[in-house]
């Protein structure tokens, strides 16, 4: 699958990595908000029913959104 170029929206490159994420994670959810117009691609289905039952099997493994997203703006430091 080839991407369209996108240019930046401004201030975006002066954000921290972390507000980055929940930027574009605030985007998403706006599209998500209209699911019908758009389709997901089978492989990413497959990936997300694979994590599901991953979790299903051991959800102490499983971390909250915001704790991952905090370890990834540590790493970025």
């Amino acid at each position: 699958m080839e991407y369209a170029s996108v240019p930046e929206p401004p201030g975006f490159g002066e954000l921290s990595k972390e507000e980055q994420v929940r930027y574009l994670q605030a985007l998403w959810d706006r599209i998500a908000d209209r699911p019908g117009e758009f389709q997901v691609p089978e492989s990413h289905l497959s990936l997300a029913e694979e994590r599901l039952e991953a979790y299903r099997r051991d959800p102490g493994q499983a971390r909250p959104a915001h704790e991952v997203l905090d370890r990834l703006a540590k790493r970025g430091r």
